[in-house]
């Protein structure tokens, strides 16, 4: 689950790069809306789920899973996307309150 959280993130942002290639004009409000409702969002959100899943998973099995390395690489794989959602709350909030 780790990974697949780290890779939806990953090809969110890759495909977010390359979306002229899927008809998406950069700039375009109309299609920056679309993209990002019908793809960006979407995919980061079950990103976030994954990395939730994968987080509560490793602290619920803390002790009996006895690889350190293990238990930290997992919540390292899913912590990109759990930032990314922390970050832009935080953006959405500071921006807010302004």
């Amino acid at each position: 689950m780790a990974l697949f959280s780290l890779g939806f993130l990953l090809l969110a942002f890759l495909v977010n790069e390359f979306r002229h290639l899927f008809g998406f004009r950069k700039g375009y409000g109309g299609h920056n809306f679309a993209f990002n409702f019908s793809f960006f969002l979407p995919t980061t959100i079950i990103a976030l789920i994954l990395g939730l899943a994968v987080v509560g998973r490793t602290l619920k099995h803390w002790k009996i899973w006895t690889n350190l390395k293990k238990k930290w690489l997992l919540i390292g794989l899913a912590f990109p996307a759990i930032g990314f959602w922390i970050y832009n709350i935080y953006q959405i909030v500071l921006i807010s309150v302004e």
